[in-house]
């Protein structure tokens, strides 16, 4: 209780201290010094237009490790309140990142959005780090996390802080892009019963459930519970993407003031979900066509060989693949070939040759791979004029999960604000389409403290440490089980215990009342990619009452995960011709691959012309070194490979209170990525939105929604795909019947029937339609 009246009566303090400035500006107009700045004037709307126990909660933290008014933090902050998500008709807080300049969400299925933050890859969730109720949420297996699965009921949420630019010397490895920090609230903040509900137009529905009460006078507690079912859509094709599943959570928190400068809370989670994921098998089996036209030499089938040889240069000189390197293609595609052949030869010829060249139906479960074929059509292969047959395999994917965190915080007499905090976090996935599932379990500890030395100084510092345990399995599955067998997806169980240490250090300067700034680093000793340091510096400056500007470096590092280090990939199987046997063709994990290490530098302005208008410009250079990428050459050894790579852009933000009841939002980004100096378009490079809210009057308010993201480049093997730019509208009415209660109808993309905006390269088979859709949520409050 004392940290909080602390909050409060510094945060009255300095509503008197503006009032009486706004007084003197009123009798005294020609005194400028004593006026309100536009910023102040902002922050003071918004201070009194909060309920009283939330005046403790108005500061960002994210950007420097201590408690700031957002407007004076030196980086890009976008700072996402509980409403901006339910106004909306969001079900999920990820969906309401599309809104937040530098970030780039897209939907893969139904029960997943991608996001993405500067950065010159579209699947790079790992680029930034994610903060979710006090822990960091991560899995070492894949680099990234789940934030479909670690989601909270909204009713919890106090704010989500969006920190665009690296934070290493705060958060350390990983924190490469930004950070994005969930805070829940207190449980004497959730005391009652709420209740949200959404229900779409598809099927899809998702419930929440929370209620808090008080124990005694200094403890409180809350529980919640969630449902959420994903109705099935469709693919790009009009096929059925079988994509359906259900989530289930529930989660609890307690609060205890143990002293009047001591507080303890205790929360855990756990959660379930099921669905099926596709895996693409149309080109896992291959035929290695430069061993045809040698076999058939001396056989009495020398002009078949001599055109078989001109087609399969002239195959390979359109792609620019030089002649004597080999280049395997889809059996079914050379089945068709050597169809086109047996049409030059008399049934007696056919009867010789193609038991020759083709393989056997039973070297590779025949019957098992015609159980595979799709209904669908032919997939388009290699170049436009050529195609291969359809095969996927459909199986169970689930996610099962439980964390137990508790936090201790204090003040104490010397004005220390410290903080120690421990959790443990399990997780069991199982992908079910790829033969592969790992469990895995973290412990972690850390503590943070704030002091302040003088007038001028505040020293932030930490330490914590980790331990990951890994319990990693693999099958082969069905239509694999044939020759020599080997899992797509292999780990190296020698590695599966990994530690982690490090520590922080901070000095925030004021050198005046305009200018101040930040140097410090982290260090960290890490079984995965060794010791480092981190150093980073941030300045800001208020060069005026309207003008803020910051500018910033950093050397942040990303370990590489452990899919990329110690597993190896066996996508394909070859038949060789010549010795008739299929030969399984394998990437191997590099053990050698070291962390990403990326010199990051920005610069921003932050501009309030007034108390209702607000601007904000960042521009950024990032600078990567030995950036883990995806192998592109068939001659690979590994599955990954190191690359130099570059990021740039700028980002431009707008928040307008056009009047009392109209309040108009709109950002930009346009982002460039190159990879070994070659430019990379698997990132938008151009996005934007803009948002509106009016509330036409005290019960009802309408809210508009408009995105854009440029095209992007799906990678594949044989078939890439390109994601066109895309225009979405979303239009939404909200009523509020009573106090307390909200029932809102929302359409999605109403502009067109459906659009396309991500997919899983390599695993699924096309992309799923973005459907158009219509929502309708009751949300019940505290």
């Amino acid at each position: 209780m004392f940290i909080l009246l602390k909050k409060f009566l510094l945060l009255w303090i300095a509503l008197f201290h503006l009032g009486q400035k706004q007084y003197l500006s009123a009798s005294d107009e020609s005194n400028s010094t004593e006026r309100l700045n536009p910023f102040e004037q902002a922050e003071l709307i918004r201070l009194l237009k909060m309920e009283f126990r939330n005046l403790a909660n108005v500061q960002v933290k994210s950007v420097l490790g201590y408690d700031q008014l957002y407007w004076r933090n030196p980086a890009s902050v976008h700072v996402i309140q509980p409403e901006d998500v339910t106004q909306f008709g969001y079900a999920n807080t990820v969906e309401a990142l599309r809104g937040v300049p530098g970030m780039h969400v897209s939907r893969g299925l139904a029960y997943d959005n991608f996001a993405s933050m500067r950065n010159f890859s579209g699947f790079s969730t790992q680029k930034f780090l994610g903060k979710i109720g006090g822990r960091e949420v991560s899995q070492l297996m894949l680099g990234s996390a789940n934030y479909s699965v670690d989601d909270y009921p909204i009713a919890v949420i106090d704010r989500i802080e969006v920190i665009r630019g690296p934070g290493a010397s705060i958060w350390g490895t990983n924190a490469v892009n930004g950070v994005i920090n969930l805070v829940t609230k207190h449980s004497g903040d959730t005391q009652g019963d709420s209740v949200r509900l959404l229900m779409e137009k598809s099927g899809t529905f998702m419930g929440d459930y929370v209620h808090g009460g008080q124990i005694s006078e200094d403890s409180f507690y809350r529980v919640w519970v969630r449902n959420q079912e994903y109705a099935e859509g469709t693919l790009d094709s009009g096929l059925p993407a079988r994509d359906d599943g259900y989530l289930r959570k529930f989660g609890f928190r307690y609060d205890k003031e143990l002293g009047s400068d001591l507080n303890l809370f205790v929360a855990a989670g756990a959660s379930t979900r099921r669905l099926e994921h596709v895996l693409d098998l149309s080109s896992r089996l291959r035929y290695n066509i430069d061993e045809l036209p040698p076999i058939l030499n001396g056989s009495g089938f020398g002009l078949q060989s001599a055109f078989l040889q001109f087609n399969i240069d002239n195959l390979k000189n359109q792609f620019g693949i030089p002649l004597s390197q080999s280049f395997p293609i889809s059996l079914s595609f050379a089945q068709q070939l050597a169809q086109q052949l047996a049409g030059t030869l008399t049934p007696a010829e056919q009867a010789i040759l193609l038991p020759r060249v083709l393989p056997p139906s039973a070297s590779y479960n025949q019957t098992t791979w015609d159980d595979s074929q799709s209904v669908g059509s032919a997939l388009p292969y290699l170049l436009p004029s050529y195609s291969t047959a359809r095969y996927e395999r459909y199986a169970k994917m689930s996610n099962d999960s439980g964390h137990l965190i508790a936090k201790l915080e204090g003040i104490t007499d010397a004005d220390l604000e410290w903080s120690l905090t421990g959790f443990v976090d399990h997780s069991d996935i199982y992908m079910g389409h790829l033969g592969y599932e790992w469990q895995q379990t973290q412990y972690d500890l850390s503590f943070d403290g704030n002091l302040p030395l003088g007038v001028s100084h505040l020293i932030s510092f930490g330490a914590s440490a980790r331990r990951t345990d890994l319990d990693v399995s693999s099958e082969v599955i069905d239509p694999l089980r044939f020759g020599v067998q080997a899992p797509i997806l292999d780990y190296d169980k020698d590695y599966t215990q990994f530690n982690r240490f490090n520590a922080y250090l901070q000095d925030s300067i004021t050198l005046s009342n305009e200018l101040r700034l930040s140097v410090g680093a982290k260090v960290e000793e890490n079984d995965l990619s060794g010791f480092g340091l981190q150093p980073g510096v941030r300045g800001s400056w208020m060069a005026n009452d309207n003008n803020v500007v910051w500018i910033g470096y950093s050397k942040a590092h990303r370990q590489p995960s452990l899919r990329e280090r110690y597993t190896s990939l066996t996508p394909y199987k070859d038949w060789s011709p010549a010795t008739s046997t299929w030969v399984n063709k394998t990437y191997a994990g590099d053990e050698k691959l070291d962390r990403e290490e990326m010199d990051a530098y920005e610069v921003g302005w932050r501009i309030r012309p007034n108390k209702d208008l607000l601007f904000e410009f960042s521009t950024y250079f990032y600078d990567t070194k030995n950036a883990v990428r995806a192998a592109t050459s068939s001659t690979s050894v590994n599955a990954y490979e190191a690359k130099n790579a570059e990021a740039f852009g700028g980002e431009l933000s707008v928040d307008w209170s056009v009047s009392d009841r109209w309040r108009i939002r709109a950002g930009y980004s346009n982002a460039r990525g190159k990879v070994e100096g070659t430019r990379v378009n698997d990132f938008p490079e151009d996005t934007a939105s803009l948002t509106s809210e009016f509330r036409y009057s005290d019960d009802l308010t309408f809210v508009q929604s408009l995105f854009y993201a440029g095209s992007t480049e799906i990678p594949s093997d044989y078939n890439p795909i390109t994601i066109p730019s895309h225009l979405r509208l979303d239009l939404g009415l909200v009523w509020e019947p009573r106090e307390g209660w909200e029932i809102g109808f929302f359409g999605r993309d109403l502009l067109e029937p459906y659009h396309l905006e991500t997919m899983y390269p390599g695993v699924d088979v096309e992309p799923t339609r973005v459907e158009r859709n219509f929502i309708l949520s009751v949300y019940k409050k505290f």
